[in-house]
């Protein structure tokens, strides 16, 4: 539907102009639509296309269509490639970098200070019940029941990406951490239990803003989706101490102003309508 297809005259009983409405007409091998809906075009234009995972399948996908990506790094350095590479396939795809968004997942433990930080992170990983961790880990691993031992490290044979049915970035992102750190079974699953293999820290406030300043202005990041591992609590601790520490940083807006859709506040442009000739250049 055009943006201006409604006409809504009641006295001549018209509600849309017809050579403006564009009904799907889809007929597909599992299902056929026909007619259009009458509901006005969305403010966005479309809603904004989120893509989630760092396959390369998954970035050709993203640097094709997608306007925000929620990602996965352990590491500033995988970070700022990951970043470097999404938006170089952006460009070679025909569109601008600025229109993909890249958005880490991240997981703040916060304390007044970093020991209670810390404290608070070990009260989070002493709330794991470890024989579910090992469960869910083998699965992931696609490693047959019982292979896995709690303070042991991670076998040395384990399958290649290549042959990980599913969420093969995910599998390579937790591979390589536990191999990196040096980390046992145990550990392992205490780092992936509350970001589940997203970037996990505790600090303070001051500390937290420190490494969200330093990945943003690094070119690792666009933004953050921030994933407490306690809620409400976790997300009211950000919001009241973190928050007021980006905003004075210059970091963080202190309103949204005239920004009513998320489309808007993420600084990207209002799609055509693929109904509507593109204008003659002049």
């Amino acid at each position: 539907m055009e943006d201006d297809a409604i006409v809504a005259d009641k006295a001549a009983g018209v509600w849309g102009d017809d050579a403006k409405i564009h009904p799907p007409r889809h007929k597909g091998r599992y299902f056929s639509v026909e007619g259009a809906l009458n509901v006005p075009r969305t403010p966005q234009g479309y809603p904004l296309l989120v893509q989630a995972g760092s396959s390369g399948d998954g970035k050709r996908f993203a640097a094709r269509y997608a306007e925000a990506v929620f990602t996965a790094q352990q590491t500033i350095e995988d970070a700022r490639a990951f970043y470097a590479d999404l938006k170089s396939r952006t460009v070679a795809a025909g569109r601008d970098a600025d229109h993909i968004k890249v958005l880490p997942g991240i997981v703040p433990v916060i304390g007044s200070t970093e020991a209670e930080a810390r404290a608070n992170e070990r009260v989070l990983e002493d709330h794991i019940v470890p024989a579910h961790g090992v469960d869910r880990l083998e699965r992931l691993l696609q490693l047959p029941a019982g292979t896995l031992e709690l303070d042991g490290p991670l076998p040395a044979d384990l399958p290649p990406e290549s042959a990980i049915e599913g969420a093969r970035s995910r599998y390579t992102l937790i591979v390589e951490l536990a191999r990196r750190e040096r980390l046992t079974v145990r550990q392992l699953i205490g780092r992936l239990g509350g970001g589940r293999g997203h970037l996990t820290f505790a600090g303070t406030p001051e500390q937290v803003a420190d490494t969200i300043e330093l990945w943003f202005g690094s070119g690792a990041a666009d933004g953050f989706n921030i994933m407490p591992a306690v809620l409400p609590s976790g997300l009211e601790a950000f919001v009241d101490h973190v928050v007021p520490i980006l905003r004075a940083r210059g970091l963080l807006r202190t309103d949204y102003g005239s920004r009513r859709t998320l489309r808007e506040r993420y600084g990207l442009p209002r799609p055509a309508n693929q109904h509507v000739p593109a204008p003659a250049l002049v």
